[in-house]
């Protein structure tokens, strides 16, 4: 809603065609740093190995340099299977000499490794130490994703401390033969990742026909959060904006918000005994003129959905998903079922505004 809010720049989740890589995390600008097809992980340590197995990691004992405050700390995952290639995430992290705890280390790095050995994705992530420790603590968990246009693996990396309802960014690589490649920009919002899911495959005679794959952000608009799908292209290598509604004006085609689910509505008593709401049948004004539908403090009152335009915000280095300022919630009240949309009317039903 209005200006894109401010928001730290997280490692997020990131989908891929072969390989879907999300993250979550630090202010920065993302960046990979491309490989040749016999180029190794070389930045900051070096991967090597000639059989399958763990990969070597850099010993997470400190140095004997005593003048050096900082030591090296890999971490990863057992190989996870993809497409029938195997990927490895190794997490570098830097840690402070003589400490323990939570604050005493820092995601410094982000690696991800094919079955080759070979460096796939590259990304640093800037660290800071402040009054004997780390001004932020990152962590990388990690899934595959399985879709009918593609398949991938889910990255996801959060951040402490960071601002409430900082979402993202969603950076997407496609696994285009053996190498990983960016689809698009970051993806953040003010909100949350939804879920991943796969485009339906329906087959009539000899013909199949594939839809796309789509991933949903739940992005909170003050009262609420509205789900908002994208649709993921991985043949050219975009993300955009799944849905895209419109209505007949007197001057043509208009276009609207698109109606949704809606999720985390919180109602709070309200002061008055006895207050009104506007009730719209259809969600658009001036369409009609609205049913005043009176609302008692013991009035059952149902939200059923809700209709958002998408915001869409490219902001240079990652894309801003938000919503318009102009939002509608279907309600059932006491029986009787329409559509509000006023922070006016809001408030009557004891919704507050946050964020």
């Amino acid at each position: 809603m209005g200006a894109a809010p401010a928001y730290r720049h997280r490692i997020a989740r990131t989908i891929t065609l072969g390989l879907v890589v999300m993250s979550v995390g630090c202010q920065r600008s993302p960046h990979s740093v491309p490989a040749s097809a016999d180029a190794v992980v070389s930045a900051p340590h070096e991967v090597r190995a000639t059989a399958p197995g763990p990969l070597p990691l850099a010993a997470a004992s400190e140095p004997s340099d005593a003048a050096s405050p900082l030591f090296d700390v890999d971490e990863q995952d057992p190989p996870l299977a993809i497409a029938g290639k195997h990927f490895v995430v190794i997490r570098r992290y830097k840690r402070l000499r003589g400490r323990s705890g939570p604050d005493a280390q820092a995601l410094a790095a982000l690696d991800i490794v094919g079955d080759d050995y070979m460096l796939q994705y590259h990304d640093e992530v800037p660290y800071a130490v402040e009054d004997g420790s780390f001004s932020e603590n990152c962590v990388v968990g990690a899934e595959p994703l399985i879709g009918s246009a593609g398949q991938g693996l889910l990255l996801e990396t959060s951040c402490l401390p960071s601002a409430p309802l900082s979402g993202g960014p969603w950076q997407i690589l496609a696994l285009v033969g053996d190498r990983l490649v960016k689809v698009g920009k970051p993806l953040v919002t003010e909100g949350e990742f939804g879920a991943f899911v796969a485009g339906t495959v329906t087959r009539i005679g000899t013909i199949t026909r594939i839809q796309a794959d789509t991933l949903t952000v739940r992005v909170w608009t003050g009262y609420f959060f509205a789900t908002v799908p994208l649709r993921i292209d991985w043949m050219h290598g975009t993300i955009a904006e799944a849905q895209h509604c419109f209505y007949q004006t007197g001057h043509g085609p208009g276009e609207e918000g698109c109606e949704g689910p809606v999720q985390g509505v919180e109602r709070h008593q309200v002061s008055a005994e006895l207050t009104f709401v506007r009730l719209f049948t259809e969600s658009r004004e001036p369409s009609e003129t609205p049913e005043h539908v009176v609302v008692k403090s013991d009035s059952r009152v149902e939200f059923l959905a809700s209709k958002v335009r998408v915001r869409w915000q490219d902001n240079g280095d990652a894309v801003h998903i938000g919503v318009d300022d102009d939002l509608w919630l279907k309600v059932r009240i006491d029986g009787r079922e329409g559509w509000i949309h006023t922070a006016e009317d809001f408030t009557a039903l004891g919704l507050e505004f946050s964020g």
